[in-house]
Formats: structure tokens, sequence, C-alpha cells
């Protein structure tokens, strides 16, 4: 390890002409194994380490003092002014105390706040608190509004600094947030030698409280155990992970669409992962352009990258998003599916997959991509980068080849990772992707950080008819007699063929109910109005045709939107998001789309399934100018109480299919929990209780899993 006496260090240093961190902040780090500071207020202490080094000075057995003020309301000050002992020490407290709940609540400012504490509870950093009446001396004064550092080394050789800096911005910098600094070393003259003897022994007489009005204290109590709670044991993984994110906030700091903090965060996870990893983000959230960025990144280190997307409308919007966000990069792009077939005809795909410069980008849909053609012709190597978009579609039995693709980066995009219902399709995606990576990005964080539009719950009953609710008894009990064989066939459907048939059978009768068209009726000529945008969610092609026929019959026009529509469906979303209007849809509207003007939406086709139900409330939820809560309208349809008892001379074990029942009452009250409208939780937690569901805090209790399903893009 160099000493501090090998440097040349200069006399001054200026941001605007010098880097701080390079010539000056991390070669003292590195080489002292004791770091006096006098820091301002504790926030400030926070963000003035010096990152980077951090590790090689605790590895080094290096030691940290620290001292700083905590931020006071201006009648705590009136009082401390005042000299009052009792309020000094309790405010003293309290104000640390409240500085520190909001450093650990702040994106930015947990992680490294964390690191802070854990090194303050293992005794390598030790801070007190001063406390400045108006009897301080001016040089006193100048300390702490300077900011004095003073670097120790094992020679016993020292440099010291006297500077400014940027308290206001709470950000992560590798020059410790400094502006400009004086310094003045141990060896290299007597004057510098009598300056740093002088700042020594300031900050000593100030660390041991006898310095004429400066009250130095040590942390209270309650600061020590709230430090010990905050403190992380794994703190040389944070320091990881706030170096990343800092580089990657100072990387993109310029950028046209700046980052969102949870989309920093994610890159830095990847990164960390060695540039692997599944990213579990709410629909709408960003995920397509975090992913963009991940691309960029790729791009600049010379790598390949091949983006696939189940749809073809995905393909046209994947295009359009790569076109915009690296018009810097002059990409090419080459397509395949949807017709786009030269990949294979001018057999373009393997070169451009292959290592070399340039950034070429493969964007294929998810069934071309599965194609043993395809496959073949894609270049492997540790420099290809595999983006998928909705993940969770790679691991259905048709596209789980797509596992085989040998990447040296992978990026999984999915607010929905794992396939339910289907164990083995899930372990196959996160065991290729590297897992998920974390923290997930919840609809409950999107909405508190406002990614996402808050929406309020509207649940509609619809009863069966005599003839639907004859048909559910009959596969209920169905179902009670192929579960009896097997204690535990409800945890595991995917296991047993029968069953699964069976509950998908029953939910069909549940989705497809006759009473849902009437009900679409009604909730639209209620609560439609001229230039609305709504969203109605059908679950087939007969149920939509239904719909519109009804509708029209009622005054309210509609436009359709499924695969096999005669017109454009482009032209459709742009009417709607231009004009307002009712489109009527199948699933294909579940993945992917963006329609960030809808405001409304009403769903029929009920699905247990959580990416499909997450993925239909995503859709309405983006934010869009004027926006400022989205309306969600939702069919529940529920068999009679008698189905919940036994059929006669059957052997009935109790809780059987009423598990499944549990599975589909499990999405509506996931849309109560989200929603900003209490009432509708009441609403849906009596809907359970009246067909004997247990209502758990995270949920429905003793609920089975949905089931995956593959359909094509209705």
């Amino acid at each position: 390890m160099k000493r501090l006496r090998d440097f040349n260090f200069e006399e001054s240093y200026d941001k605007g002409e010098n880097d701080l961190a390079e010539e000056f902040y991390l070669p003292c780090m590195r080489s002292a194994t004791q770091y006096d500071r006098i820091s301002g207020y504790f926030s400030s202490a926070v963000f003035s380490i010096a990152w980077p080094a951090l590790k090689e000075f605790v590895n080094a057995g290096g030691r940290m003092r620290i001292i700083c003020s905590p931020v006071f309301s201006e009648g705590d000050l009136t009082g401390l002014r005042e000299g009052q002992e009792a309020l000094e020490n309790e405010e003293l407290s309290k104000a640390l105390v409240a500085e520190l709940r909001i450093l650990l609540n702040g994106d930015r400012s947990r992680k490294p706040t964390r690191v802070l504490a854990g090194l303050i509870a293992s005794g390598v950093i030790d801070i007190r608190l001063a406390l400045m009446n108006e009897s301080a001396s001016a040089s006193d004064r100048r300390m702490f509004h300077d900011k004095v550092g003073i670097f120790r080394d094992s020679s016993n050789d020292s440099v010291g600094f006297r500077g400014s800096m940027n308290e206001t911005y709470l950000g992560l910098a590798a020059d410790g947030n400094l502006e400009s600094i004086d310094v003045f070393t141990s060896w290299t003259g007597e004057r510098d030698g009598r300056r740093l003897d002088k700042a020594q022994n300031r900050f000593q007489s100030l660390w041991d409280d006898e310095a004429p009005g400066v009250r130095v204290r040590h942390l209270s109590d309650a600061a020590k155990k709230l430090i010990r709670e905050a403190g992380s044991e794994d703190w040389e993984v944070l320091v990881d992970e706030v170096i990343a994110e800092s580089a990657i906030r100072a990387k993109t700091s310029g950028a046209a669409r700046p980052l969102r903090d949870h989309q920093v965060q994610a890159l830095a996870a990847w990164q960390l992962n060695g540039r692997q990893g599944l990213l579990e983000h709410a629909t709408g959230s960003g995920k397509t352009y975090t992913a963009i960025n991940a691309i960029r990144s790729v791009i600049e280190d010379s790598g390949k990258v091949l983006v696939l997307v189940p749809s073809a409308l995905l393909l046209t919007q994947w295009q359009r998003e790569l076109n915009q966000y690296l018009s810097d990069l002059n990409p090419q792009i080459l397509l395949a599916g949807d017709g786009h077939d030269d990949w294979r005809r001018r057999e373009l795909l393997r070169p451009w997959t292959a290592p070399g410069d340039g950034c070429r980008i493969t964007l294929a849909t998810i069934a071309t991509a599965s194609s043993e053609a395809f496959r073949a012709r894609v270049h492997s190597h540790q420099r290809l980068l595999v983006v998928a978009d909705e993940a969770h579609r790679l691991g259905s039995p048709q596209a789980r080849n797509l596992l085989t693709l040998d990447a040296g980066w992978r990026l999984g995009l999915s607010a929905t990772p794992r396939r339910a219902g289907d164990s083995e399709g899930s372990a196959a995606i996160l065991e290729y992707f590297g897992g998920i990576l974390h923290p997930p990005y919840s609809l409950t964080d999107a909405i508190r950080d406002r990614v996402l539009t808050p929406y309020t719950y509207h649940p509609h009953p619809v009863p069966l008819t005599p003839a639907e609710q004859d048909e559910y008894d009959e596969i209920s009990r169905r179902i009670r007699r192929e579960s009896g064989r097997r204690g535990d066939a409800l945890d595991d459907l995917e296991a047993n063929e029968r069953l699964r048939r069976l509950a998908i059978a029953r939910a069909r009768v549940l989705k497809r109910a006759a009473g849902k068209v009437d009900m679409a009726r009604r909730v639209l000529l209620e609560h439609w109005q001229d230039g609305q945008r709504w969203l109605v969610y059908c679950d087939g092609l007969a149920q939509l045709q239904q719909v519109r026929s009804t509708l029209a019959a009622a005054g309210l026009p509609t436009l359709e939107y499924h695969s096999g529509m005669a017109g454009d469906r482009e032209a459709t979303l742009a009417e709607l998001e231009l004009n307002g209007g009712i489109v009527v849809s199948i699933r294909c509207l579940d993945e992917g789309i963006d329609l960030p003007a809808v405001t409304h939406a009403l769903i029929l086709a009920s699905s247990r399934n959580p990416r499909e139900f997450i993925q239909r409330r995503g859709r309405i939820l983006r934010r869009y100018p004027g926006k400022t809560i989205a309306r969600l309208h939702d069919a529940i349809t529920t068999p009679s109480f008698a189905t919940n008892s036994p059929a006669e001379g059957l052997e009935y074990r109790p809780r059987a299919s009423d598990r499944l029942l549990a599975g589909e009452l499990g999405r509506v009250l996931d849309f109560a929990h989200g929603a900003a409208n209490p009432q509708a939780l009441t609403q849906v937690e009596q809907i359970c209780i009246q067909h004997g569901v247990r209502v758990a805090a995270s949920g429905v209790a003793d609920a089975a899993d949905g089931v995956e399903t593959e359909d094509d893009d209705d």
C-alpha cells in the first residue's frame, strides 16, 4: 500500500479544473489508516465518504472520526441558544433520529446510510455531534463552514484539507461532493506542518469537548438503537451497489428521459449480477426503457443484442423505441417475424449476432425465434445479450428451446416472471436468466412513487343462470371426486392433467357467464361520457360480439381489437387515443401495449392467472397528461352458496373445490387491496365471507394456484 507522501499533491484543487476524486480524495482514502472529518450536517457525512476506496480503507484497519451537526427546527435552535441543558440532550437526540429516518426512507440515501450505520455499529466509524453557541470562536465556525478533513497513514504522515462541499446535493460522488479545497501536508514544509498541527489539535479539542463555545456530544441511546437496527452486516455488498448506482446516475444524468430510482437500482443489480437477471417490475413502470439502457451499455462495450417479444405489435413498438432512444448510436435493427424474413432469405442473422463493432440489434418474435432455423443461425458468444420481453412466455413448452441460447448476458422482463401452475417452466426461466433481480418493483411501489396512476375499484356481482349453475355444480363434483384420490392434488394442478382441465373448465363457466353482457351494458350506460377512453376485456370472440351488439343496441358504438379483425389494429388504438371511445378486446392487450390515455377498464374475462390480471390492471394505470385517477370495473361471478355443500353419496374432502374458488376470488381481493377507495375492499371481503373463503392479511387463505395457458395473440 502506498504511503501518503508517495503522492505529489497540489496545493489546491478545484472541481472545475481538477478531478478531485482521482487526483486527491481516493488516493488519500486508500493510503490512510485514520480519517478525521468535520462535515456540517449528518446527511453530509453520509455522502462525504470516498465510496470507491471505502472497502480498501476498512480492510486495511482504517478508522474514521466524524464531527457533524443534526438539522434543527427554528424552535429547537431558540432553546439551544438559551442553553437549556435538558432540552439540548433531548432535542439533539430527537433531531438526529429524525434525520436518520429521513435518510433511511430515501431511495438514494437508504443504502449509503445503512452502510454508514453498519460501520458505526462495528466501530469503524465514530460520530459525535456538535452544537455551537454565540461564544464559539471564529476559527471553530470556519472549520464547520469550510469542512476540514485530516488523513493519517501508518507512517504517521498526514494530509489535511480545508474547503467547500455541495451539502444540498444528497447524491454520491467519488470526490465526496467536494467543490474546492486547499491542501497541506506534514512533510512539505514548516508552514504546512504548522497548519496541519493546528488543524489536528483543534479537531482533538473539539472531539474531547474542550473547545469554548462548542458542545460536543456522543450519540444518544435512541440514535444508537436506530443505527444498530439499520446497520447492515453485508455493508460491502451495499457499497458495491452504491458505487454501481452512482456510476449509472452519473452516466445518464444528461439523458433526455432521466432514469427513475427503481430503474437505476435495477440496472445496477443487473450489472453486479454479471449482466444477468429477471426484472420483476410492475406493468407500466418502464421496463422497456430500463432494458434499452442495458442494451446501450452492451453496445458501448462492443456487444451484440437479440431482443425477443411475444407479438407483432410489440415488434413494432420495440423498433420505434430502440430507434428513438438509441438514435445517437445509429442502430441497425434486423427484424424477424411478422413477415420479416431477411434474417433467413439473405442469411443476415449470423453476421448480425456475431462479435464486432457497430450497433447491431436483432428484434424477433418469440414464435419465429423458437424455430430451429432461427436458433441454428444465431452466433452464440459471451458478448451477446438476450433480452426477453414478457419473459414468462419462454417457459412454455413451445418456447422453452430458446432457453438453450448460449449468451453471456441475459435480461428478462416481466411483471410476473413465475408462471401460474407451471413450476417446471418457472424454474427453467429463473435458471436461464440467473434469478430475479432485487428489489422487485411492485404496483404499490409504482403508485407511491407516482410512476403509475392511482385507481378506484368497482366490483359488480353477476349471478350464474340456472343452467350455468348446474354445469358449475357438476364440474365441482368431479373436482371433488378427482382431488379425493390424492390429498395434495390441488397443491400441484400441473401434475394431474385431468384435474387441471376440470379447473380450467369450471373457471370458464364463470368467465363466460351470460349475465356479464347485460352488466356491461348497465355499467357503460351509467358511467360512459363522451371523450373518455375505455377498454372492455372479453373472454373470447363470441362474448366480444355479444357485447358489441348489445352496446350498439343501447346507442353505444364500440371499436373491436383482436387478431382476427378486418381493420388495422394500430389504427384502432390511434383512434382511441385521439378521439376517445370504447374498445372491446380479447387478451391481446394483456402484454406490453402502451395505452397511457386509457382511463377506464371493464373486465369481463376474469382470470386468476396473476400474469393476466396484473397486466390488465396495469394497462390503465400508465400516467398521461390530465389523468389523475383510473377507474377499474370488474364483473365478479360466483356460484350460489349451495355449491359449498357436499353432494350426497360422494366422499367429500372439506374445502377441496372451495380452494379453487378461493383462487378465483384472490384476484378480486388483490385488486381491492391496491385501490384508492377502501369501500371496495369491504365489499370484496363480504363476498369472500359469504362463500366461506377465509381472508388473510396477504389475500385469501387456502387458495389453489392459477393455471398458465398459452393462447395465441387474440
